[in-house]
């Protein structure tokens, strides 16, 4: 298959011709269905999942497109919630795969394509399609006729690719937007309004609609909010997500089911409170307990990547932990890892950092050596695996992993597999990285 020989980010070519070609030779299934597009730096996923869940709830026929996946492949596709199958999947891939190598696609591009196909063939009513990376050259950005694109945020990532400052980012981000699409937006830098405000004339979180009356509840540890919308208010929303950073989310997602309502979608307020508090998103302050080697250990996984979701996930870890705790952290070589290494230290007890099995990832040593600038030797750990990592980590004490998805998704990948008869009982103490300065 083709995504065995690929890998997503060295196979990257910018341009739309190639997707375009396929689609079009496959009868351009992404024109049956109408759609959301949804691009930012933070937040698309959420934001995505929880428009989508509101329009499961209300009775649509509903897909999703996100990336990356955790643990399968499969889990970026779904309809109605549920993944595409691994039959359907393979069925898809392996019929068009010529024609993919002919048109000489990318990993991304032959992996939307197949999203297309499949949400086609289910013969959905809505799609939420998150971008992969930027907007402007994204293979999502094949879509035509949105009936809405959000940006969701504008921060520094991806810099090599999308460019060096915050304007041009968000240029890039801006991209997906269309000219008879409503376009909704988060707060955002005023260099990155200013990109996006020359396209078109968004609603703005803050201005065209608010999330008003937000609090913590202790007692259900659940966010609540009002909406304050265009031509709609609801009251006494609840959340299942963590952290305050899912109430502007939430507040956005909320926008976008009311401007579809504008369109003929028929969501009431009580579907869209009940997906809401149901909604779950996996690695996004994902708290686990487990019991490893009759250890009973916490762990709050999230994918934080950069600086503002970093930010944004240690003022969220404020509600649930008063002491500092151990991290695992690991991060991709294209990331600016360094500022948000930095973050981490100042909140972390000890540092873990696992050997990922991803060859974009930074080298532990790496890692070790820029924690060294914040923390002293003793307190940072090397270890070749995730299960290596969970030796350290102290009987009843919550931990945390941060710096990438892909390290969330290893993670999850180690929780789900319950029998670690196999996993060695004993680690040489040079494994943890303190024999060598």
């Amino acid at each position: 298959m083709i995504f065995s020989s690929l890998k997503e980010y060295e196979g990257m070519k910018p341009g739309l011709s190639r997707i375009k070609k396929f689609l079009n030779a496959v009868g351009n299934p992404q024109e049956s269905f109408k759609c959301v597009h949804i691009a930012g730096t933070n937040g698309k996923g959420s934001t995505a999942v929880l428009a989508a869940n509101a329009c499961i709830e209300s009775g649509y026929t509903t897909a999703l497109y996100t990336s990356p996946h955790l643990i399968d492949i499969t889990e970026r596709i779904k309809v109605d919630g549920k993944d595409i199958s691994g039959k359907n999947f393979k069925n898809i891939s392996e019929k068009y795969l010529p024609l993919a190598q002919k048109c000489n696609l990318t990993y991304f591009e032959y992996l939307t394509a197949i999203a297309f196909i499949y949400f086609a063939q289910k013969k959905v009513e809505i799609a939420f399609i998150e971008t992969g990376l930027g907007g402007r050259f994204d293979a999502t950005n094949v879509i035509k006729n949105p009936l809405a694109c959000i940006i969701t945020s504008i921060a520094f990532d991806h810099r090599e690719i999308l460019g060096k400052t915050i304007s041009k980012i968000a240029f890039e981000k801006a991209g997906i937007i269309k000219k008879n699409a409503d376009v909704i937006c988060a707060k955002l830098p005023k260099a990155a309004f200013g990109a996006i405000k020359t396209k078109s004339n968004p609603f703005v979180l803050g201005y065209g609609f608010k999330a008003v009356n937000v609090n913590f509840d202790g007692k259900s540890r659940r966010w609540k909010f009002d909406y304050s919308g265009l031509n709609r208010n609801i009251k006494n929303i609840k959340l299942s997500l963590r952290g305050e950073h899912q109430v502007a989310n939430a507040a956005v997602a909320v926008c976008c089911i009311e401007v579809l309502s504008k369109k003929g979608f028929v969501i009431n307020a009580g579907a869209l409170k009940r997906s809401f508090v149901k909604t779950k998103w996996p690695a996004r302050f994902d708290i686990r307990d487990f019991k490893f080697r009759n250890k009973r250990l916490r762990i709050i996984i999230d994918g934080a990547h950069n600086e503002q979701a970093i930010e944004a996930f240690l003022d969220a870890l404020k509600l649930y932990e008063k002491k500092k705790i151990d991290f695992l952290f690991a991060a991709m070589r294209e990331k600016e890892y360094k500022k948000t290494v930095k973050k981490i230290a100042a909140c972390a007890d000890n540092i873990i950092l696992p050997k990922l099995k991803n060859d974009r990832a930074v080298k532990t040593d790496e890692l070790k050596k820029e924690f060294l600038k914040y923390k002293p030797h003793k307190k940072i750990f090397t270890v070749d695996s995730i299960s290596d990592a969970f030796e350290i980590l102290k009987n009843k004490r919550t931990s945390a992993s941060v710096g990438s998805l892909y390290l969330a998704g290893e993670v999850l990948k180690n929780l789900n597999n319950k029998d670690y008869k196999n996993v060695k009982k004993t680690l040489s103490r040079h494994r943890y990285g303190r024999d060598k300065h």
